[in-house]
């Protein structure tokens, strides 16, 4: 059975990218994307494994800083990825504060970082999973 990760991207060419990357790349994910994150709320309770979340969107005024809080909020477990082109270290401390697991700049680079983040989150649930069942949890 494959992860499925929600990407919440409003540009289209990003949104396929990505898919491609985690679909066929990888080949171990499912993908739903989203241009609008307020599509994405109504869908939280799919339990996604992880979702990537934009900060820019052209027609909001709030940013994925928003989203964050309410994807915490309403879904605490679910791991975020603030993936921005945003270089900011201001919004990057507050994307941390608010419960996001990673920030990762968008560039050359950014989906090997993506690789990285979602192995480590693959890890901490493994351990977790282990621990529990070892400790009766």
């Amino acid at each position: 059975m494959k992860n499925l990760i929600f990407i919440v991207e409003d540009d289209l060419t990003q949104q396929k990218l990505l898919r491609y990357h985690f679909e066929e790349g990888l080949g171990t994910y499912e993908v739903k994307c989203f241009t609008n994150p307020d599509d994405l709320l109504v869908h939280l309770d799919e339990k996604p494994f992880a979702v990537v979340l934009d900060h820019f969107f052209a027609d909001r005024q709030e940013t994925g800083l928003h989203y964050l809080s309410l994807i915490k909020k309403k879904s605490p477990a679910i791991p975020v990825i603030y993936h921005t082109t945003l270089v900011d270290e201001a919004v990057k401390a507050e994307a941390l504060k608010k419960g996001a697991v990673e920030f990762i700049n968008k560039d050359m680079a950014s989906l090997v970082r993506l690789r990285t983040a979602l192995d480590a989150i693959h890890e901490k649930k493994s351990k977790k999973g282990f621990l529990g069942k070892l400790f009766g949890g």
